[in-house]
């Protein structure tokens, strides 16, 4: 008697979009109003200027505790792991707008309590351990805006360049093809 087991179903990448998701984005000609420029410009303004000092002190509550790890009596006795939350709701104003919507979608560190919470107990005294959690900060903000660079005339002209090419290539691609069909039609002799 043999027990009916059901085999593992072999998953494959389904549509090219999920295989290759640069397919469907076009190149030229973004959906990108003029609105969303002027954020996007302000936003890139203010992220030029955001440095790790820029960040309000007062409104960071930073709390200490045992760290983990080597260290002997120092990491036993001593609180250096330093905690720093923001609450982005009372205080995360002095971030760009454009890019807190950012940091809320993309940032690991945001909790459900619409707070950043940042750890480090990489060194051995909470000072330290505090400045780097706002460096930490600083990056996270930094690297959850991710902003797109601006588009030279030269890189569009030369996309659209290479996109004409390309059409070019495959209607040359169709008419080869539809001639060998052709072809092939008139050869039959029945």
């Amino acid at each position: 008697m043999f027990l009916a087991r059901q085999l593992p179903v072999r998953r494959s990448l389904a549509t090219p979009a999920i295989a290759f998701p640069f397919l469907g984005r076009r190149l030229v000609g973004s959906s990108v109003s003029a609105e969303d420029e002027e954020q996007i410009s302000q936003a890139r303004k203010w992220l030029a200027s955001f440095t790790p000092e820029n960040i309000p002190r007062k409104y960071c509550e930073v709390t200490f505790s045992r760290a983990s790890g080597p260290g002997g009596q120092n990491v036993n006795k001593v609180n250096t792991k330093a905690t720093l939350r923001l609450d982005l709701g009372l205080h995360g104003y002095f971030i760009n707008p454009y890019i807190l919507q950012k940091v809320r979608e993309n940032s690991s560190y945001v909790t459900k309590h619409d707070e950043i919470v940042i750890q480090c107990d990489t060194h051995r005294n909470q000072a330290k351990n505090t400045e780097e959690c706002f460096q930490r900060l600083h990056a996270a903000i930094a690297n959850a805006a991710q902003l797109r660079g601006e588009t030279t005339e030269e890189t569009m002209k030369n996309v659209e360049r290479i996109e004409k090419k390309n059409k070019e290539k495959r209607l040359q691609a169709k008419k080869m093809h539809s001639s060998k069909k052709s072809a092939r039609k008139g050869a039959r002799d029945d």
